[in-house]
């Protein structure tokens, strides 16, 4: 593991030597986490789990405790788009400090979008039971060495980099990313600079919570759930779904939506399980993460005139923050439960053309095999169901919401559907540690896509149990792989590992670049060993989250040769790969290692590794 030159560790002691004027100790330097103790050896949770230097949605996620079941109470009038009372969260936690205060992630409204954003206002918080009094905060940059509450305005600005500059020059690292109110790459630093909303949601109990004690904390709210914002412009969380009038809400919320419907700890690495008790009016169907447990009815009311229906949905995997699924509407939902035991469940928008949900249902239905294809790589599918839902909102992007997949504006196609379900291993069940390996998933998820198309090429050479097919499979990547090692212009510029929130999300860094490198180490490796490390990586990390020196731990112990030299060249192969932007053009300004029967300069035979 070379975690000394790994994305993280090269910032933080960046900043070390550039910025001494702050005043950033080495205890800051360390991370966010820790915080001066108060009386008695109690002291506040930290308000983010970003470390020092981190610049994407550094604001995000919340210290101190452990996230470990949460139960979701929604009270919801579809008609009118609003949480009624009634309506809140029960989130079970495990200290790992002593608390006498902790936050979680709170976007009550939006800077950016007062027509589509929420509207939502909290009535009460419990600890345990008991009232507990609450405040909202701005961020501060992590690891203030003034803390989290620094009264300097600089300390809580917004900013796509590191440091802010904007208007007034700010040296320090960003406390929040913007909530872009543009799609233009020329503006992507025009809010570089202003104040972070109050979002973190401080919650002091009664009485302070002990270190490694479990505790429960109720908060009900109501209002109008919305959508949040990106750094790139773009929009994800609650979206009001009117065709029909008063449909309900179609929930896709990559990467932080989740805060603009209800308060959790919005992390990727944290994972907890859940249960869904939604109350909706009758006529609506409620789309969650897990299994459909039940649905009870109940007799009109004030809130319901025409009655209304609680649907229970369980997940008994972990769920991280941007998975979280509970869509509500006039769905047409149905549920097969496979040979191997795991529920397929389908839904599409009801007000959909009747040619257009046949359309979709063909599709639809191949996700079982999809499944069985992709377990052939990534092993035993990892969770007891898998789905789609087709909402007809135009929201900014498909989705992998877990177990859930979610398809926007009416449509589903088959090339997504492997991609968004190779996420059900990638991203779902193995979860990116931070942000800034978001790459790691997405760069699987396209590999789906590229084995899809393989897939293709060994079915029309004769299928997978033929020579031929076999040898048509293998080309099809080969040539996948040198068509985009062949990339010129702007495609290398970007290291993957160190994304701005502007282009997270954007193709040649964070999809193609590392879907190639997965080519590479297959052809590194060897067919056999690739699947093997994939499949040993879904056992260890399984449920939880992975670093990227683990991720390259997990490939590197299965090197054909792993000998000192080839362990050396499979660290500069990552590091070139995932680590490195280049000037333009392609050609030497690209990764200069690749694999056997690949275009450009091979992994055997240099720096005293051979296969």
């Amino acid at each position: 593991m070379k975690a000394s030159r790994r994305p993280g560790a090269v910032i933080a002691a960046g900043l070390a030597f550039l910025l001494p004027s702050l005043g950033l100790s080495s205890a800051a330097l360390a991370g966010a986490g820790e915080q001066p103790a108060a009386a008695g050896g109690c002291s506040s949770g930290a308000h983010t789990l970003s470390h020092l230097g981190d610049h994407v949605y550094p604001d995000t996620g919340n210290g101190g405790y452990v996230s470990v079941h949460t139960d979701v109470h929604l009270v919801y009038d579809a008609t009118r788009n609003r949480f009624l009372p009634g309506n809140h969260v029960d989130l079970t936690d495990r200290a790992t400090q002593c608390l006498t205060d902790f936050s979680l992630d709170f976007e009550r409204r939006s800077t950016a979008n007062t027509a589509a954003g929420p509207d939502l206002r909290i009535i009460s918080v419990t600890v345990n039971g008991q009232p507990a009094t609450f405040r909202f905060v701005q961020p501060t940059y992590p690891g203030d060495p003034h803390g989290q509450n620094d009264p300097s305005p600089a300390a809580h600005e917004a900013s796509q980099v590191n440091p802010v500059g904007g208007p007034a020059h700010n040296p320090l690292p960003p406390a929040c990313s913007p909530e872009l109110k543009s799609f233009s790459a020329s503006k992507r630093n025009s809010q570089n600079g202003e104040q972070c909303p109050a979002n973190k949601l401080v919650i002091t109990p009664s009485a302070p919570v002990s270190d490694g004690s479990t505790f429960t904390v109720a908060v009900g709210y109501t209002g109008r759930p919305g959508v949040h914002t990106d750094g790139d412009g773009s929009t994800e969380g609650w979206f009001a779904s009117s065709k029909p009038a008063g449909d309900g809400g179609f929930v896709t919320t990559e990467p932080v939506g989740t805060e603009d419907w209800m308060p959790l700890n919005d992390y990727p690495s944290a994972k907890p399980t859940y249960d869904f008790f939604d109350t909706v009016n009758a006529g609506r169907t409620v789309l969650a993460n897990g299994v459909l447990i039940s649905r009870t009815r109940h007799s009109p009311d004030a809130g319901f005139p025409h009655g209304s229906v609680t649907w229970h949905w369980h997940s008994a995997a972990p769920v991280a923050s941007y998975l979280v699924e509970d869509s509500v509407g006039r769905y047409t939902l149905t549920e097969r439960t496979a040979d191997n035991g795991v529920k397929y469940y389908r839904a599409q928008a009801s007000s959909l053309s009747a040619a257009r949900q046949k359309q979709n249902l063909a599709i639809m239905k191949k996700q079982e095999d999809i499944t069985d294809f992709e377990s052939l790589f990534n092993g035993t599918y990892p969770f007891t169901s898998d789905g789609v839902v087709v909402g007809r909102p135009s929201a900014s992007f498909e989705e992998e919401m877990q177990t859930m997949i979610t398809f926007a504006g009416g449509q589903v196609d088959t090339d997504t559907l492997y991609h968004e379900n190779m996420h059900q291993w990638w991203g779902d069940n193995v979860t990116e540690g931070s942000y800034n390996l978001t790459f790691f998933k997405e760069g699987l998820a396209t590999l789906g896509e590229f084995l899809f198309a393989a897939r293709t090429a060994e079915a029309a050479a004769g299928g997978p149990f033929s020579r031929a097919g076999q040898r048509a499979f293998d080309r099809s990547l080969v040539r996948q792989f040198d068509s985009t090692y062949r990339q010129k212009g702007t495609f290398w510029t970007a290291a993957p590992s160190n994304p701005t929130p502007f282009v997270l999300f954007s193709s040649p860094p964070t999809y193609d670049r590392p879907g190639t490198a997965y080519i590479a180490l297959r052809q590194i490796l060897g067919k056999t060993n690739f699947a093997k490390a994939l499949q040993q990586i879904q056992r260890q990390y399984g449920g939880g989250s992975i670093t990227e020196p683990q991720l390259e731990a997990g490939f590197r112990q299965w090197l054909p040769n792993p000998s000192a030299a080839c362990r050396t060249r499979f660290g500069q192969f990552f590091t070139q790969w995932f680590d490195t932007a280049y000037p333009r053009g392609g050609g030497a300004h690209r990764p200069q290692i690749t694999g056997p029967g690949l275009a450009g300069p091979g992994f055997y035979g240099k720096g005293g590794c051979v296969r």
